[in-house]
């Protein structure tokens, strides 16, 4: 037993001890590497890059750009209804019917942004044509759009008039035109009506125009189809956002108030008046904008109309799949120019992967978190840069999944801004790739 004691002293007295205030005694046990990060340029490995147009068209977007910068664009946004009904029968089972006879009419538009430091924000309402479709531009619809207005409002005047917040007038709005989450309303001397809507985000704006049967004549031989058309002008920055989104419900509208006379059978009562509205269905949307988008050219275009993507192909260096940890991925992209416009008009851009290279027909991959935003603000040229570590960082994991993203405009085809960047076809400003990194950790050698 004693041996036994010996020779477990001995053992002690050979193993590694730790001291506190000296340096480790043990090399074999302690980690023999250390932390080291390194931060490098890419500029030459983003190649084949490519733009592409006409993914989206004016007329397929969520919203319309109505704007007047003098020098640099004029947009002018309208719509088309489908016909109304001019005839209704007086009674349920009735086979004979009575024409309606229209009072007047209101016309609403959605503000979703507008720029808050303008002043003396105007819309201008048109009467167009009933043929205006996809195939009317800025010039065939320019005649309409130069004629004397039929109506006007003063937006900045609206918004400081007296809000009206009695409960029963905002549930009888909100009521009549499907609207919800009303804050206040606003009503000029012509019947004009502002609407507030507030969300999470930013007050939207509803607008209505009150119109009479001369500003506003309904049409019989048109079986009640109407077009109309907005403008917008202010001191400076005359830009507005107005939506024409089905599924949010900011399509623009227009309301018919009517009456008809329901015939009394039996002598002794008079005849009846039925007061009476109608919403026809939304037929068509658009915004037409002069100058146009410039042609593709060499470099590499975002945004526009119809929606112009940009497909840039990455040819990971080996270097980035082996015994790394990416830790930041940021593409660096030079503007050929600054993007002109009201400050208001500034655009979100969205790089996504892909799920294959198919060239322009390429499928945006289903992992939406391989994504990058940036805000590209007008009037800057200052280079853009776009976070993409989590997808350089799944490239790096997987050698499998397809090295290549597009961009495009977030919501596309909804203005007529477009931003034009240096392709790798120019080597002084071509794209690149800021990775930073760092060497996996090895925690000592055998």
């Amino acid at each position: 037993m004693r041996r036994l004691v010996w020779l477990v002293l001995l053992a002690v007295a050979w193993a590694c001890t730790e001291n506190a205030t000296s340096p480790a005694v043990c090399p074999n046990f302690c980690p023999g590497d250390s932390i080291a990060i390194r931060d490098t340029i890419l500029t030459s490995i983003i190649d084949r890059d490519s733009s592409f147009r006409g993914y989206v068209p004016s007329y397929g977007a969520e919203a319309m750009t109505a704007a007047d910068v003098p020098g640099v664009i004029d947009s002018r946004a309208f719509f088309t209804t489908d016909s109304v009904f001019t005839r209704v029968a007086p009674k349920a089972g009735d086979t004979t019917t009575v024409p309606i006879n229209v009072d007047s009419s209101r016309v609403r538009f959605i503000i979703g942004r507008r720029p808050k430091n303008t002043t003396n924000l105007q819309l201008r309402l048109f009467r167009l044509p009933v043929t205006a479709d996809s195939t009317s531009d800025f010039a065939s619809l320019d005649p309409d759009f130069t004629a004397t207005p039929v109506a006007s409002l003063n937006v900045t005047d609206l918004l400081a008039l007296p809000a009206i917040t009695d409960s029963q007038t905002i549930f009888r709005w909100d009521s009549i035109w499907g609207t919800q989450s009303t804050d206040s309303i606003r009503v000029d001397s012509a019947g004009h009506v502002l609407q507030m809507h507030i969300n999470p985000s930013d007050t939207t704006l509803a607008v209505y125009f009150k119109l009479d049967t001369l500003q506003g004549p309904f049409s019989v031989a048109d079986t009640g189809r109407s077009a109309w058309g907005v403008r917008v002008a202010a001191d400076s920055f005359a830009s507005v956002i107005l939506g024409a989104s089905q599924l949010g419900g900011s399509i623009p509208l227009i309301r018919w108030y009517f009456h008809y006379t329901i015939p009394d059978t039996v002598s002794a009562t008079p005849d009846s008046v039925v007061m009476a509205t109608r919403v026809p269905s939304l037929r068509f949307h658009n915004f037409v904008f002069n100058p146009p988008t410039a042609p593709l050219d060499s470099n590499l275009a975002v945004g526009g109309v119809p929606s112009t993507r940009a497909l840039l192909r990455v040819a990971l260096p080996a270097f980035l799949h082996d015994s790394i940890d990416v830790v930041r991925a940021t593409l660096v992209l030079v503007p050929v120019n600054a993007v002109p416009g009201a400050p208001s008009d500034s655009f979100q851009i969205l790089a996504r992967a892909i799920a294959a290279d198919l060239g322009a027909k390429s499928p945006l991959s289903q992992n939406s978190a391989l994504s990058g935003t940036t805000t590209v603000h007008t009037g800057s040229a200052d280079t853009l840069r776009i976070e993409l570590t989590t997808m350089v960082r799944a490239w790096s994991l997987d050698t499998t999944l397809v090295t290549a993203f597009i961009m495009g405009q977030s919501p596309e085809a909804t203005s007529y801004t477009e931003i034009r960047f240096y392709s790798s076809r120019a080597p002084a400003f071509r794209p690149a790739l800021h990775v930073t990194y760092v060497k996996r950790f090895r925690f000592g050698e055998l």
